[in-house]
């Protein structure tokens, strides 16, 4: 049984990040680098036990745990050395020119508040509790209030504590990092809602971060909600390139859709392709590599009731066909792969086709003319991801169509398959709505830092009481727009 967290405590813990706030707002970029450090340190000597446990609330494998507790620690490190460089300060500042009668005008940007992270349910440590979120969020210079996801309870109080633990071993207060748990949707409204709460990190459904970023729109005073909703990831696959190598792709797309049970945001739903001889190859390749899929437990019961109802009806449709499923049956809450097959006209009329059916589920849409193919690119909403399986010439081909493609996601792929998220400053795991609500920003790699800042601008105030980002010593050796010029050092006046 999940303990449901009282308004009461909520509102404590609420009032105790307010606090913190303030703390926090006083903090340089190197001191919060070094803090970000030491939960690192403090997840990386996590034994065994939290493996253990996240496997047992997961069925993850403890392989992709393990990968996934690195990750983890990695971004912590990654993200704690961004924040020391002061990048994401963004300091300007246009000295006062007294002949022209020019005003002092320095700006930096600080943390945003106290802000509320909903962790995810397919990611138990990179994008729950001590996620990405959370380390951007307090890199930033906010206190966070991480409402944990009831999947993984256990898995998230591991967690909790051990940030905690570095919190108070850096001696700053306790309201810096907040757990709360429950399973209702009041809790997630109340936390939404509450008029301290100044920002949200949603991952998960398009139901839930949609309702949340309805709530937060209709507060008195709205606030930010990043919520990364799902995505079909469409694979568009060229001629030349099919021609050359259907085989081979076939097998990539097969590994791909089935990866973690399907359990990926980035999971390849769609796979789009002129009908030909080649395509043919793909298909019958790809039914060879579905068949043998043998099917894994999914992360929890009711994301395999979800998938098995999702993709019943959108195999049902009608001018959708079932090609190939898993041949070895399923056991209780294990993904059976499957893949079906409609065609362009079928696809583009019936918008339930393009909806995320979150699991092993892929959807072949087969054109009849690369006009068909550039329809199915408009009906497209936005995407995190859009593969275009392509030969140079297949790009000089279509080049109205890539351009078509690269207005619809985040991140754009050359080949390869989108499963795979690497932790680095130019990720984009983030993109045009409804697979984000705010196309600007990324839930993954140092640039996440960014949606939980805010400018503020200094006019002539003395330097002795500016933030140390901004002062003319430079005290934090951090790289500023002085007068238009990039300057790492002190302002000589």
């Amino acid at each position: 049984m999940i303990e449901e967290t009282s308004k009461e405590a909520i509102d404590l813990q609420i009032q105790k990040a307010a606090e913190a706030f303030q703390f926090l707002k006083k903090t340089t970029v190197k001191e919060r680098a070094v803090f970000m450090n030491a939960v690192a340190d403090k997840i990386e000597a996590l034994g065994e036990e939290l493996l253990a446990v996240a496997h047992e609330e997961t069925s993850l494998p403890l392989a992709r745990l393990s990968g996934e507790k690195s990750r983890t620690v990695g971004q912590w490190r990654i993200y704690a050395k961004a924040v020391s460089t002061g990048i994401y300060t963004e300091a300007r500042i246009d000295l006062a020119q007294p002949d022209t009668l020019k005003s002092d005008l320095r700006k930096f940007n600080t943390g945003i508040g106290p802000v509320v992270v909903f962790g995810a349910s397919n990611f138990p440590l990179a994008f729950s509790t001590a996620g990405g979120d959370t380390a951007s969020a307090v890199g930033a210079g906010c206190p966070v209030i991480v409402k944990a996801h009831p999947a993984h309870p256990k898995t998230s109080k591991i967690m909790a504590d051990t940030i905690a633990a570095a919190v108070q071993e850096s001696g700053w207060p306790a309201g810096v990092f907040n757990h709360i748990t429950g399973t209702s949707h009041e809790t997630g409204t109340y936390l939404v809602t509450h008029k301290d709460i100044k920002a949200v990190a949603f991952t998960g459904s398009f139901q839930g971060g949609k309702a949340l970023f309805d709530q937060a729109n209709q507060r008195e005073e709205p606030i930010p909600v990043f919520a990364e909703m799902g995505s079909i990831n469409p694979v568009f696959a060229f001629q030349h390139a099919l021609e050359s190598r259907a085989e081979a792709l076939a097998k990539e797309y097969a590994v791909s859709l089935t990866l973690g049970v399907g359990q990926f945001c980035t999971n390849p739903g769609v796979f789009v392709a002129l009908k030909s001889e080649s395509l043919n190859r793909f298909i019958t390749t790809l039914k060879n590599e579905i068949h043998a899929v043998k099917p894994v437990n999914m992360l929890h019961q009711g994301i395999f009731e979800n998938f098995e109802k999702c993709k019943i009806m959108t195999g049902s449709y009608p001018g959708v066909s079932i090609i190939a499923e898993a041949d070895t049956e399923a056991a209780e809450w294990q993904g059976r792969a499957m893949v079906a097959e409609t065609t362009a006209g079928n696809f583009i009329e019936n918008i339930a086709l393009s909806e995320e059916v979150f699991g092993p589920f892929g959807m072949i849409v087969q054109c009849d003319t690369a006009e068909e193919m550039m329809q199915v690119a408009k009906s497209l909403k936005g995407q995190l991801t859009v593969t275009v399986a392509a030969l140079y010439e297949d790009i000089h081909e279509n080049m109205d169509l890539i351009s078509q493609l690269k207005d619809k996601c985040g991140r754009f792929l050359f080949n390869g398959m989108p499963t795979g998220v690497e932790v680095v400053y130019a990720m984009q795991h983030g993109g045009s709505f409804p697979s984000t609500t705010d196309v600007r920003f990324t839930s993954v790699g140092p640039d996440a830092v960014k949606r939980f800042v805010r400018p503020v601008s200094f006019q002539n105030w003395p330097d002795e009481f500016l933030p140390d980002e901004l002062k003319n010593s430079n005290p934090l050796q951090i790289t500023r727009i002085v007068d238009g010029e990039l300057i790492s050092g002190p302002i000589k006046l």
